[in-house]
């Protein structure tokens, strides 16, 4: 019994954090002159090829991860996109009052995303995936 909920608990976990990033890559897909935009805004070195490489790690390294296929690496892709994200878009340091509360916070909040895919990496994708049939 307890492999049976261990296994759909590595499912919940792995479709919950795999729909985040595939939610949001096929958002910046259908506004994408405004993540350019705020790439652009945000100083970004080459802003459009920063959005493909968004789109592609978030669609691409997601939809792996949401189907158990890759998971281990495309686990790793999406902990590497969302360090270099967080540390372009919420740099709470540089900032002050309100806008930095909130900064803060998402940045922490994007840490912990990246504690639960590393220990996805580390895991494995659990019974319920194409990495195990």
């Amino acid at each position: 019994m307890q492999r049976g909920i261990s296994d759909l608990g590595m499912l919940a976990g792995r479709l919950a954090l795999a729909l985040l990033y595939v939610q949001a890559g096929w958002s910046k897909v259908v506004h994408w002159p405004g993540i350019v935009h705020l790439l652009t805004h945000l100083d970004a070195p080459a802003p459009t090829l920063g959005a493909v490489i968004a789109v592609v790690c978030e669609l691409g390294a997601g939809g792996l991860v949401m189907l158990g296929l890759r998971t281990r690496p495309a686990a790793i892709v999406l902990i590497l996109f969302t360090i270099a994200a967080n540390w372009l878009a919420h740099r709470f340091w540089l900032m002050q009052g309100q806008a930095a509360a909130a900064a803060e916070i998402q940045f922490f909040l994007d840490l912990a995303i990246c504690g639960g895919l590393l220990l996805l990496a580390s895991a494995g994708p659990g019974r319920f995936s194409l990495d195990r049939r």
